[in-house]
């Protein structure tokens, strides 16, 4: 006697719930790949403002004149290891020129302030405000920390995540340069 099976196949039911599964998964590596994305560039913004820091702070140990915002190296003891005057103390958000420099070491720090401020511009994505709006004038600072003797820089960047209004919240990289 032969028992015949009311089952023939694959019902609709277990086809749906095998979609599901299968669109559950794709979703999951979707999301993994844009998250990866989303990584890779705060990764790149970061090391911009590594790199840039530096890149200034070499930049600073070639013309230690402008350092102390004196006209020659020979003027540096007078100033007692006071930075208040430095030619590299820069606030933003105007990329810095060279009118009005007397010397050589003046002209010569706000070149380095030049080139420093356009590759971040270039480079890096520019912070924002609570509102949303680019703030420029965060993007990069220079400024003296007179208790330990050294100059402040500081590399800013829009970043990955967000705050509680939704608004992405900027990171930054802080260097100290001690002449």
């Amino acid at each position: 006697m032969q028992v015949l099976s009311r089952q023939r196949g694959v019902s609709l039911i277990e086809v749906l719930v095998a979609m599901l599964i299968f669109s559950i998964g794709v979703l999951g590596v979707a999301l993994m790949q844009i998250k990866g994305a989303q990584y890779t560039k705060q990764a790149g913004a970061r090391t911009v403002a590594v790199l840039q820091a530096r890149s200034l702070a070499d930049a600073m140990r070639a013309n230690p004149a402008g350092v102390y915002g004196v006209k020659s190296t020979d003027l540096i003891p007078s100033k007692n290891g006071d930075l208040s005057d430095s030619y590299y103390v820069y606030s933003g958000p105007a990329i810095p020129t060279s009118v009005g420099c007397a010397d050589d070491a003046c002209r010569q720090a706000h070149l380095d302030l030049a080139q420093w401020v356009s590759q971040l511009k270039a480079s890096a994505p520019t912070p924002v405000k609570a509102d949303g709006s680019q703030d420029g004038s965060a993007l990069a600072t220079v400024s003296v920390d007179s208790d330990k003797g050294s100059l402040i820089i500081t590399s800013s960047w829009n970043g990955m995540s967000a705050s509680a209004s939704g608004v992405a919240q900027n990171d930054s990289y802080h260097f100290a340069y001690h002449p």
